[in-house]
């Protein structure tokens, strides 16, 4: 590659954002062909390469996949690519082959399979962005199990982790801030940040000290509902903070909106035994038990 190439290619790689807006315009095979080359390549641990990706096209497939995940641009992308980790292969494998088989007994190695699929992912993602193709991760998926292992077929040892929607994008780009490298590159050993740089370099320069306003009965509700979500995860003296602050503020900020509000821990923690149940119900026995 050479040099006007190479810093052509790195600022579309700088600029990419989440595209949720596609034309009605089909990628042709030997661009999606490109794509997922570029994912079989990608790196994985130990070349096991526990992975697999189920590419769908198909509209009525898609229509369901938007139902369940509830995300209206999904059916929009003219291309799903669905990860899973899969351990159903590998165990294929060594019963062909007359070998042991135990990976869905370790936790360890779960953890490096959600590894090569975000590897296996991102290195699409990247290529896709490469190709003037729009894309956006949905991680919904891997709260919808028994849905997606419906509408997929899937056998066991097998998990959806994320979905990546692809199509020609119908917008300039959203592209959001990031934080500074300043603040996520550490030099040698791990820097925490005071207070004040916490203000500044994400309250200010990320977030731009977003702030909801919200007034009478609307901002009762939302006082209350932090008071429960907080009190439930930190106890009550901190949710009396939290909501002395809200109420200081007259609104919500971005930290209480994502952290408390969108991502609900209370709701999110309540997905655990579901996930565990499907996890174990899909043959992955490091997954502790009911009793």
């Amino acid at each position: 590659m050479n040099e006007e190439a190479r810093r052509e290619a790195i600022a579309v790689l700088k600029n990419r954002y989440s595209c949720r807006r596609f034309l009605d315009k089909p990628i042709p095979d030997d661009v999606l062909d490109d794509i997922l080359e570029v994912g079989l390549n990608a790196a994985t641990g130990g070349n096991l390469q526990p992975v697999s990706v189920v590419m769908v096209r198909d509209p009525e497939r898609k229509r369901k996949i938007r139902e369940y995940c509830g995300q209206g641009f999904i059916e929009q992308a003219d291309t799903l690519l669905v990860y899973l980790i899969d351990f159903y292969r590998i165990k294929r494998w060594s019963q062909v082959q007359k070998a042991p088989f135990g990976k869905h007994l370790s936790f360890n190695d779960f953890i490096i399979s959600l590894e090569d699929v975000m590897c296996m992912a991102q290195s699409m993602e990247s290529a896709a962005n490469l190709h003037g193709v729009g894309n956006v991760y949905i991680g919904t998926v891997n709260a919808r199990y028994a849905q997606m292992k419906e509408v997929l077929d899937l056998p066991e040892l097998t998990i959806p982790v994320l979905m990546l929607c692809l199509g020609y994008p119908d917008d300039k780009g959203l592209g959001r801030k990031k934080l500074a490298r300043g603040v996520v590159v550490h030099q040698e050993t791990y820097r925490r940040l005071s207070d004040d740089e916490v203000k500044k370099r994400i309250v200010a320069d990320k977030y731009d000290n977003w702030m909801q306003s919200l007034e009478g009965e609307i901002l009762e509700k939302y006082k209350d509902s932090f008071f429960q979500v907080t009190k439930a995860v930190h106890g009550e003296e901190y949710a009396r903070e939290v909501v002395a602050a809200i109420d200081e503020q007259k609104g919500i900020n971005r930290a209480q909106y994502r952290l408390g509000h969108h991502y609900n821990p209370v709701r999110l923690a309540a997905l655990n035994e579901e996930v565990f149940r499907f996890y174990r119900e899909q043959g992955f026995a490091f997954i502790p038990s009911d009793g």
